[in-house]
């Protein structure tokens, strides 16, 4: 590449990232951490582009090989907030309610906020207070002592969570090589501005869970990168949230589903996303990441490109509650016949839109999933629903066995940490079935366990935590395994993605779909 095609393409991409005036009416503006990297990256920008690290900057050639070297000089610095409730912070009856609550239990609370207020175009009228306080009954410098606090809590039945608060993210320098070539190096953040596309090396995704891997991915957009809260480098793109949407969508369901199912997807990652702002990766110097957790996005693919002509019907769509916030439209893979309660997955406000419903089509069967006796019916003989369809992606996930050996049950017993384990209590489960609360006993005390997901996580990684048990014992009476039958797949709040599809598959249209899911709701235009 000669100099004036290089200046040149430095010139235009510097241009491609300067900022642009928005108002409320605009696609909003995201920034999503999309890679972390140890200590090291590489990459390309096929098209060229330019490079900027503080006050220097130069063009990159489309066959030029980038590698990104970083050295830790300070860490990260973190507080662990054990917290019990949380309350809208435009309700400060409820609020108050919350803190008399906690104060009468005679702990120390202290509280914390997070969220945005979002205004109307005159930049002036508010349209939306999406704040949120936190109270908190404990305050750690390591995680491990929250986690003390959060198990005594469990314990008494309190259900409670930890919440990570960046004080500072860790320094250090961030050396930059084309070609193996040293090209400049400092603390600042460097800045990668491909003029079409930038190729990432060995991305690593779904980390913790069976999928776990790595791949080269392709991104649109400005791509920073720094050090960030884990003490390593964070590759971070800029983009649109609807350009986000069409590489979010075929992450998180089929791109071989009908329309219906592919725009309720659309229009409920969206408000998910809106509905979040400001309350995810708190300090971290990103609104949200690209793996579970937040929203799973793999670049640009073919199925990306393929899904964004469908969910363009549907840009700036959302659901509204009837008090005119924007509904946190959550989901899962399968609800396995009935969606959960909101509350009794994550310690939140209940909310009527993700109360929980029937995923059938029909007249829903007399059970009351809270009943033991009617949860054993539920899944040993499940009624009719739309997540049952076997055809469609996630169906195969409506019903499932899991055998615990005696190797899988002694890991249980170190994760429990009572020594061995002579019974199961103490079962609470929400209206899908899903167990909420459940105790387990042992030789050297009991451990009750809180949440679905701490649940499935302590049993081995089940697929959900609506599931029935023959605890298998020796003859002295101690628990050494289990054969489990259980029923979906997921949190089971929401939207469930198996049964969307099936409904999509039938024809149904998204708006009813949501309807469907999201009982209450109102769909309007955001911008």
């Amino acid at each position: 590449m000669n100099e004036f095609t290089r200046a040149a393409l430095l010139g235009m991409a510097l241009l491609a990232f300067a900022p642009a005036e928005t108002t409320a009416a605009d696609t909003p503006t995201l920034a999503m951490k999309i890679a972390e990297y140890p200590r090291a990256l590489s990459c390309r920008l096929p098209g060229g582009g330019a490079w900027r690290l503080g006050s220097r900057s130069g063009g990159i050639g489309g066959t030029d090989r980038v590698s990104v070297t970083g050295t830790l000089v300070t860490p990260a610095v973190k507080r662990f907030h054990v917290m019990v409730e949380s309350a809208p912070r435009r309700e400060p009856a409820r609020v108050e309610a919350a803190l008399a609550t906690w104060r009468a239990s005679g702990r120390p609370i202290h509280t914390f906020e997070a969220g945005h207020i979002s205004y109307q175009e005159d930049g002036k009228t508010v349209s939306w207070d999406g704040r949120v306080v936190y109270i908190g009954v404990g305050l750690f410098d390591t995680k491990d002592a929250a986690t003390r606090l959060v198990d005594e809590l469990a314990a008494g039945g309190n259900s409670s969570w930890i919440l990570e608060e960046v004080v500072s993210r860790a320094r250090g320098a961030i050396a930059l090589a084309i070609n193996g070539n040293p090209v400049a190096a400092g603390e600042e953040n460097l800045e990668l501005i491909p003029a079409t596309v930038a190729e990432l090396k060995q991305v690593e995704f779904a980390k913790g869970y069976a999928w776990h891997g790595f791949a080269d991915r392709t991104y649109k957009g400005p791509v920073s990168i720094r050090w960030g809260a884990q003490d390593a480098l964070d590759a971070i793109l800029t983009s649109d949230l609807e350009h986000f949407l069409a590489g979010v969508v075929p992450s998180e369901i089929s791109s071989n589903a009908a329309a219906g199912a592919i725009q309720a997807q659309a229009v409920a990652a969206r408000g998910e996303i809106l509905s979040k702002m400001g309350l995810r990766h708190l300090g971290e110097g990103f609104d949200f990441c690209a793996e579970q957790h937040c929203q799973v996005y793999a670049g640009e693919t073919a199925a990306s490109r393929k899904l964004a002509p469908v969910i363009s019907p549907t840009r700036g769509l959302v659901l509204r509650n009837t008090e005119g916030g924007i509904v946190d439209a959550v989901y899962s893979a399968n609800c396995g016949g009935h969606s959960e309660s909101n509350h009794l997955v994550w310690t939140s406000p209940p909310d009527a839109q993700l109360a929980g419903t029937w995923d059938t089509g029909g007249k829903p069967p007399r059970l009351d999933l809270t009943k033991e006796r009617d949860v054993e019916t539920f899944i040993r003989n499940p009624p009719k629903s739309w997540c049952g369809d076997a055809s469609v992606e996630g169906g195969d996930k409506f019903r499932w066995r899991k055998k615990l050996s005696r190797a899988d049950w002694t890991k249980v017993e170190e994760s429990a940490g009572i020594g061995r384990i002579t019974s199961i209590t103490d079962i609470a489960r929400g209206p899908s079935g899903r167990i909420y609360r459940i105790t387990l006993n042992g030789e050297q005390g009991s451990k009750t366990v809180m949440k679905e997901l701490a649940i499935r996580k302590l049993f081995g990684g089940l697929r959900s935590a609506c599931f029935v048990s023959d605890w298998k014992t020796d003859t002295s009476g101690f628990i050494i395994g289990a054969d489990i039958i259980g029923s979906g797949w997921g949190h089971g709040v929401g939207m469930c993605q198996t049964g969307a599809q099936a409904m999509g598959k039938a024809g149904v249209p998204f708006q009813r779909i949501l309807e469907h899911y999201f009982p209450g709701g109102k769909l309007e235009h955001t911008y």
